[in-house]
């Protein structure tokens, strides 16, 4: 029974160590670069609004866009053009 809990407690501080020689090493970096990218708790980030097509032509065009990008491409059959 000994054996057993001797077995657990080693693989447990094992852990414990790696661990915090992982954070050791990587956890400044993820503190600095969430510092510097995170928004301060004061302010709320900007949103900004979606932008929507200002014209009825526009609105279109973007419709054709999308539908012209989600069709499926055909394969074509090239014919080969022999230089003289």
């Amino acid at each position: 029974m000994g054996v057993i809990i001797k077995f657990f407690l080693f693989f447990l501080v094992t852990y414990l160590i790696l661990r915090s020689i992982g954070r050791l090493l990587f956890g400044i970096r993820y503190k600095q670069n969430s510092f510097r990218h995170g928004t301060p708790r004061g302010r709320q980030p900007r949103r900004e609004s979606p932008k929507q097509p200002e014209t009825q032509q526009d609105r279109i065009i973007g419709y054709q866009k999308k539908n012209f990008e989600s069709t499926e491409v055909e394969d074509a059959e090239f014919v080969e053009i022999k230089e003289k």
